[in-house]
């Protein structure tokens, strides 16, 4: 009977375990379904379990705005410094194309040892030294030569202004990209507030449902809503972090480097006046200038090529001592004799088999081509200044229509909301007015961000900020 007690209790005791084992693992279970219903709720942030802990490099947070941008830019392009080399490069040319009119001044010394020579010629000696110093200086070559440092210093010029020509290139490049990346921040900013706005939606469905006013298809409607919004979220932000990282590369940032953005768009913009940005436009813009430059190198080599048909009269002198000596290696002073002379000198071109005339057609060609070069830059910029300024009033406009559609929109919204509460509009009317509302606030920034780009674009041609006085004033001088 003991025996039978004690084994009935030990069967009870292991039931009771076996209880308490299945609702802790309920439990257990339970907490973790919560855990993933709480973590769908999130999802634009990663939800990961406890795990070692690592050293992550510390990040540097930078105050970035459109002008450090544009500095660092110029300052880190490969482009730009290449052209610094050219320039360079074309300064030295000319520098080597004046020294034709500047004296010419050489010095040379002969040492000979006259190993065999016939006893018959007295003149010869065993050892023999000369040397001089001799000058020579071009006295008129009918503009040859004047002709040649002309065009040098012209395509000198050229590259010059084809370097800052370059440099608008950057600093346009460099504003596009800050304003991309501003585009991309607040959209991501605005695409995150649609979900929160989807996820408010939401909790009045819920309230709604809690008085039984709501079907469970709205339910499972708002949530698939909700869950849609993610990728539109994530991809935006893929979208900021892409230009980001071209904003990066372009300036060369350091890896640990974070940034914040200083500038943003502005909420005004001033009226532009087209004569005065054409003028400056025609006065200022590097590559029309440069082309003019070229132009007008092209034209001093056609008068380089013409001169010379024509001959070139120059003037030279020299000093000279030449002696010899059987006995001494090298010639005392005492065995050399003194010469001095001077004279002019005159070389006529007479016959070359054609080379002349060829190379003034060329020259003639090259001069041509030059000038319908600068005749078409000079009307696809004042074409490309057009379109730019015909945009940058219609995005003037559409910003103003923009603002107060967004204004509109969010009324539209907030009542939709108060509507929903009381059961007077349907889930769709709600979404609807959300959707909009989120339209009109990308809609706005993409005129922002066109307005900016465009005024860029505009600055990039006329070679500058916008200044209406300063234009006049150039335009009289």
């Amino acid at each position: 009977m003991k025996g039978y007690l004690i084994k009935v209790m030990m069967e009870i005791a292991q039931a009771r375990v076996i209880v308490c084992m299945t609702m802790l693992l309920f439990v257990f279970i339970s907490g973790y379904s919560n855990f993933f219903v709480f973590a769908e709720s999130l999802p634009l942030e990663r939800v990961s379990s406890p795990a070692i802990k690592t050293e992550l490099p510390r990040k540097t947070l930078t105050r970035l705005g459109l002008d450090e941008t544009v500095t660092r830019a110029l300052a880190t392009n490969e482009g730009l410094k290449i052209k610094d080399s050219e320039v360079v490069k074309a300064r030295q040319v000319y520098n080597e194309a004046r020294s034709g009119l500047l004296p010419h001044i050489t010095a040379q010394s002969v040492w000979t040892n006259n190993r065999d020579y016939p006893s018959s010629d007295s003149t010869k000696t065993e050892y023999a030294l000369s040397g001089g110093i001799a000058v020579s200086q071009l006295l008129w070559s009918f503009g040859k030569v004047s002709s040649a440092v002309s065009s040098a210093k012209r395509a000198a010029e050229a590259s010059w202004y084809s370097r800052e020509a370059g440099k608008n290139d950057i600093v346009y490049a460099a504003k596009l990209n800050y304003y991309s990346v501003l585009l991309a921040r607040d959209s991501l900013f605005i695409a995150e507030e649609s979900y929160n706005n989807a996820q408010e939606n939401k909790k009045l469905l819920e309230k709604r449902s809690n008085g039984g006013r709501s079907s469970k298809f709205e339910i499972l409607k708002m949530s698939a809503d909700v869950s849609s919004r993610v990728p539109t979220v994530n991809e935006v932000r893929a979208q900021y972090e892409a230009a980001l990282e071209t904003l990066k590369s372009l300036i060369e940032a350091q890896p640990s480097e974070e940034f914040e953005f200083t500038d943003g768009f502005k909420p005004d913009y001033d009226e532009l006046d087209y004569e005065v940005l054409e003028k400056a436009l025609l006065v200022h813009e590097p590559s029309l200038k440069s082309l003019d430059k070229i132009f007008e190198a092209s034209q001093a080599a056609v008068n380089n090529r013409r001169a010379g048909f024509f001959p070139t009269l120059s003037a030279f002198a020299s000093l000279d001592k030449i002696g010899g000596s059987d006995q001494d290696t090298v010639p005392s002073n005492s065995n050399l004799d003194k010469y001095a002379a001077v004279g002019l000198k005159i070389s006529v071109p007479l016959w070359e088999g054609g080379q002349k005339e060829a190379l003034l057609g060329q020259a003639i060609s090259e001069r041509t081509t030059a000038q319908l070069k600068k005749e078409q830059a000079r009307k696809a910029l004042v074409l490309e200044l057009k379109k730019a300024y015909v945009e940058y009033r219609q995005y003037k406009d559409n910003l103003i229509a923009n603002i107060e559609a967004v204004r509109l929109a969010g009324e539209s919204f907030k009542q939709m909301q108060e509507m929903f509460t009381s059961g007077q509009v349907t889930l769709t009317d709600l979404n609807d007015a959300e959707l909009l509302l989120t339209n009109q606030r990308l809609n706005k920034e993409m005129t922002l961000f066109n307005i900016n780009i465009t005024l860029a674009k505009i600055e990039k041609l006329i070679a500058g900020e916008y200044d209406e006085r300063n234009a006049g004033k150039t335009d009289k001088k």
